[in-house]
């Protein structure tokens, strides 16, 4: 007899990582980093990895099924599609984190959702990638996509040396601030990078960002060194920013 497909609750699915891309011998070659800088505080996040786990340790996970493991393969859990440029990115980042972590809030019946920045009502200007917003199509956290396989995007490159990280992470600061969003991503898919950014009791506000995140990376409970997967930081961040409001940071030239 055929082995019965495996159900897959959110749980699991939160914790595992995701497929790689397929790059096409064709591809976009020029770097997407706007001239801006960021001029501001930036720190390391403490504990963001300790955080993460601790927070999905913790959750009081509902057990429902939202896919099956099956014997073979199947067309709908891995990249098939060859991606040669930003929106080719941004389409298996919706697929892969943003329908996931979608169906895995509403498994949790919490209001928030990935979404295109349209979906929100807004004046501003600029337009991020991605946006979280809450069930009253409130903006929640801002999310900057790039393509991995340009050097200047290589996030982990840029993690140990300040000048060049302040570069990669001015674009979707820039729209932390403007937009008021406590929170915030930068992802080429392969690397992601978490944001936040918040004042001290002088009144000085500053960034914080959390360790590289890879999209190959699954779980691994440790009580020193935990590993985690992009989308249990997904969840975490999804998570705080739902009691999150925005946030009035007018802090002259912060990205220039």
């Amino acid at each position: 007899m055929p082995r019965p497909a495996v159900h897959i609750g959110p749980k699991t699915l939160v914790e595992s990582a995701a497929p790689r891309l397929e790059l096409g011998p064709y591809h976009t070659t020029s770097s997407a980093l706007h001239n801006l800088e960021f001029k501001g505080d930036l720190r390391p996040w403490p504990g963001f990895l300790s955080v993460v786990q601790s927070m999905y340790e913790s959750y009081a996970w509902r057990n429902e099924c939202l896919g099956l493991s099956l014997r073979t393969r199947d067309p709908y859990t891995y990249g098939n599609v060859v991606v040669g440029d930003e929106h080719g990115v941004q389409g298996r980042f919706h697929k892969y984190f943003g329908d996931t972590m979608n169906a895995v809030f509403n498994s949790q019946s919490m209001g928030m959702r990935f979404a295109d920045f349209r979906c929100i009502q807004s004046t501003y200007s600029g337009i991020p990638d991605v946006i979280l917003m809450d069930e009253n199509h409130q903006l929640k956290v801002i999310g900057e996509f790039k393509v991995p396989w340009i050097r200047d995007h290589n996030i982990g490159k840029h993690y140990y040396q300040r000048d060049g990280l302040r570069k990669v992470l001015a674009q979707p600061i820039q729209y932390m601030q403007a937009l008021g969003c406590v929170y915030g991503f930068l992802s080429n898919y392969d690397q992601t990078i978490f944001l936040r950014q918040l004042v001290d009791n002088q009144g000085v506000w500053r960034i914080k960002y959390s360790p590289v995140i890879r999209a190959s990376t699954a779980y691994k409970s440790s009580d020193v060194n935990p590993v985690v997967s992009v989308r249990q930081c997904l969840f975490y961040v999804g998570c705080d920013a739902m009691n999150q409001g925005l946030v009035h940071n007018t802090t002259p030239l912060w990205v220039v």
